[in-house]
C-alpha cells in the first residue's frame, strides 16, 4: 500500500520505518527541516516502564490549588478562550481518580515493554547491517527518589500492580539509594532522602539522535522523506481519505497516519473528528559536562518531590521537568527553564559550576486526558489511522506504538490489538 504518515517524531518515524520494513510504500511529511526537531528534540531521556502510570489522579487538583501563583510551580494553568481547553481539562479532572489511573497502567506498559523489545531488536538489525545506532543509550536502570515517608509508601504499594506487568523493582532505603548512586551523596548527608523505588532494566537514551539514526535506516528501507511540507489538511471523498493538500500540493495515499503530535487535533478537527489530544508544554536543560563527569550520576532519576527527571546522555546531562496548560504557546520562559537546573543543583549542589554552559528548551507534549496515546482507526475513516498523544512518554512507548500499528494496518494482527488505545474509548 501507498501510506503517508504525517509527523517526524519518534513515533511518526518509527511508524514510518516498520511500514517500510513490511514492505509498504511511505512517505514521511514533516513541516519542520528534519526529524525530531519538535516534542523529540530534548525530553527527558527516560525509557521508564517504571513509570507509565497516567498523570491524573486523585491528589492532582489539590496540587494545582497548592501550587498556584508560584513562578516555579511544577504545574502551572494558564487558562485560554479555547473551547478545546475547557474540554481537555474537563476530560482531564474525570479521570483525577486511583481507579481510572490504575486502569490505564497495564496497557500503556504493555507498549512501554514493547518498545524496550523493539529498541533491542532495531539496534541488533542495525548492527549486523553496519549501521550501528549511537543514542547514548544507558541501561543503569531508573531510581525513583522519595523525600516524602508518604509518598514512598504509595510508591511501595503500586510496585507490585508493575512487577505483575514485568516491570522488576527494588524499595531502597535512603542508604541503598546513595550507595546504588554515589552523586546523591549531599542531599542525602542533608537528611532529604527517604528511600526509592529502583526499576534496574529501565534506562534511558537520547530520543533525538535514535529518531535521526532511525530516519536514516527509514531512507535506506525506501521511507520519502519530505521535510518542509506543511499540511493544510487531510482530504475525504467518498467515506475514505484520499491524501493532504500541503502547501507545495496533493500528495495522494491508500492510507494515512496521523502521528503529528500536537498538530494531529487540528487536522483531524478539518474531518470532523474530535482528538483529545492538547499541548503539555515542558522545560528540559542540557548540561556539558566536561571532566566534571565522574561527579554526576549514571543511574537515570525521578525526583518525585521536585517533578523534575534526570538522565545521563554521554558527557553530557539532561534534567526535564515543568507541566504548563498553556495552549500552542512554545515561548522560552526563562525563569521556569532556570527552576530545572534549580532543582537539580538543590539535589546535586556539585552541578552548579555548570550552569554557564546550560542549554535551555520548551517543548509541547501532545497528552491524552487519560494518560494513554490514541492509536488505531479513525473510524469515520477506515483508512485514516492515529498514533499520537502520548504525552510524557512517547520515548517510553513509541516504538512499540509503531510496531503495534504498523502489524494491524498489515493485517498481521486484528483491529481488536488496539483495543485498549482505541478512540472510542472517549466516547
Amino acid at each position: 500500500m501507498r501510506i503517508l504518515v504525517l509527523g517526524a517524531g519518534i513515533v511518526g518515524v518509527a511508524t514510518a520505518h516498520d511500514l517500510a520494513e513490511d514492505g509498504h510504500e511511505v512517505t514521511l511529511v514533516e513541516r519542520r527541516e528534519g526529524a525530531a526537531l519538535e516534542t523529540s528534540h530534548a525530553n527527558g531521556g527516560q525509557l521508564s516502564a517504571c513509570e507509565v502510570a497516567p498523570w491524573a489522579g486523585p491528589e492532582v487538583p489539590w496540587l494545582v490549588l497548592k501550587w498556584l501563583g508560584r513562578p516555579d510551580a511544577p504545574f502551572k494553568l494558564s487558562l485560554k478562550a479555547d473551547p478545546d481547553q475547557w474540554r481537555f481539562l474537563w476530560r482531564f479532572l474525570l479521570r483525577c481518580r486511583t481507579s481510572a489511573r490504575h486502569e490505564r497502567i497495564a496497557p500503556n506498559l504493555e507498549l512501554a515493554l514493547s518498545t524496550r523489545h523493539r529498541l533491542n531488536e532495531i539496534e541488533a538489525q542495525c548492527a549486523e547491517e553496519g549501521h550501528p545506532l549511537a543514542y547514548d543509550r544507558l541501561n543503569r536502570g531508573i531510581l525513583r527518589l522519595f523525600h516524602d515517608k508518604a509518598a514512598l509508601q504509595e510508591a511501595a504499594e503500586l510496585a507490585p500492580r508493575l512487577e505483575a506487568g514485568g516491570v522488576s523493582q527494588k524499595i531502597l532505603g535512603a542508604d541503598d539509594c546513595v550507595a546504588l548512586e554515589p552523586a546523591l551523596a549531599s542531599s542525602f548527608q542533608r537528611g532529604e532522602i527517604v528511600g526509592g523505588v529502583y526499576a534496574p532494566e529501565d534506562g534511558s537514551g537520547d530520543a533525538a539522535l535514535f529518531t535521526r539514526a532511525l530516519s536514516e535506516r527509514a531512507t535506506r528501507l525506501g521511507v520519502n522523506f519530505r521535510h518542509g511540507l506543511t499540511v493544510a489538511r487531510i482530504v475525504a471523498e467518498a467515506g475514505r481519505v484520499t491524501g493532504v493538500e500541503t502547501d507545495q500540493g496533493f500528495l495522494d495515499a491508500d492510507v494515512v497516519v496521523l502521528a503529528a503530535g500536537v498538530g494531529s487535533a487540528r487536522l483531524a478537527k478539518g474531518l470532523g473528528i474530535y482528538l483529545p489530544v492538547y499541548p503539555l508544554k515542558g522545560y528540559s536543560v542540557t548540561v556539558p559536562l566536561g571532566d566534571q563527569g565522574a561527579a554526576m550520576p549514571q543511574v537515570s532519576i525521578t525526583d518525585e518531590a521536585r517533578k523534575v527527571v534526570i538522565s545521563r546522555l554521554g558527557n553530557r546531562l539532561r534534567a526535564a521537568g515543568k507541566a504548563e496548560i498553556a495552549g500552542y504557546d512554545l515561548n522560552l520562559d526563562q525563569a521556569r527553564a532556570r527552576s530545572v537546573f534549580g532543582a537539580v543543583e538543590s539535589l546535586m549542589p556539585q552541578i552548579a559550576p555548570l550552569e554557564g554552559g546550560a542549554d535551555y528548551w520548551a517543548g509541547l507534549r501532545p497528552m491524552s486526558p487519560d494518560g494513554s496515546p490514541v492509536i488505531g482507526r479513525s473510524g469515520r475513516y477506515p483508512n485514516l489511522y492515529f498514533n499520537t498523544g502520548h504525552g510524557s512518554l512517547g520515548w517510553t512507548m513509541g516504538a512499540g506504538s509503531a510496531r503495534l500499528l504498523a502489524d494491524v494496518i498489515g493485517g498481521k494482527l486484528p483491529e481488536t490489538a488496539l483495543g485498549s488505545f482505541g478512540l472510542d474509548r472517549f466516547g
